[in-house]
């Protein structure tokens, strides 16, 4: 007999605005790069890296599920999910959480290395006159090349909703929207951070960004 289930909020507000502002925001990178609008890509990155760093601060502050201690564990833990279904949190299972891991890395990389880049033609980044030639040189490199990683893993991300919806008949989508999820009744209760500390962490970001750009 099938253990029942009920509906449970387990993303809080901030985790999902992250969520969907960043899929926006990286959309209008891979565009604005496509067409040469340089100046839009630039301000999209800028938007990026804030978001990433909201990220980070709030993987460690925020909500029980938004935390990486929470999701992130090693090798047994996906052996375990792989054969058995089975995840200590509610929010990401173990290859879920090592993807958001892999994309805040990546993301993190493309927009620090957008920020000294100068490709001599069209881009110079904001701080690409604070580095020598050669480490220009170098983020730009790098910099094209990450998007290629991006691009894959935006692919498998999306490939692995899709056939938890298709196959597993468990839709990740809509928890992300809504907030709430069907869950075991033998969940426990989730523990929700401030979404004003979450505000005031952005703000702080985008502040420190817009600073550190002004000064430098």
């Amino acid at each position: 007999m099938s253990q029942a289930k009920h509906l449970v909020r387990i993303w809080d507000l901030p985790t999902r605005l992250f969520h969907w502002s960043l899929a926006l925001l990286v959309g209008v990178l891979f565009l604005s790069a496509s067409i040469g609008a340089l100046d839009i890509h630039e301000l999209a990155g800028e938007g990026v890296l804030a978001l990433v760093l909201f990220r980070l601060v709030w993987g460690v502050l925020g909500s029980q599920t938004a935390r990486f201690s929470d999701f992130l564990d090693g090798f047994a833990a996906i052996q375990k999910y792989l054969l058995h279904r089975e995840s200590k949190s509610v929010g990401h299972n173990p290859l879920g959480g090592w993807m958001v891991v892999a994309m805040l890395a990546v993301l993190l990389l493309q927009a620090g290395t957008g920020l000294i880049a100068n490709d001599g033609i069209l881009f110079q980044g904001p701080l690409g006159h604070r580095v020598s030639p050669m480490i220009s040189d170098a983020a730009s490199v790098i910099h094209h090349r990450l998007a290629n990683l991006l691009g894959a893993l935006i692919v498998i991300h999306v490939t692995a909703i899709l056939l938890y919806w298709l196959v597993g008949k468990d839709n990740l989508l809509m928890p992300m929207l809504s907030g709430k999820k069907l869950v075991k009744t033998s969940v426990q209760p989730i523990q929700f951070g401030s979404s004003i500390l979450a505000a005031a962490t952005l703000c702080f970001v985008i502040l420190a960004i817009v600073i550190l750009l002004a000064v430098l």
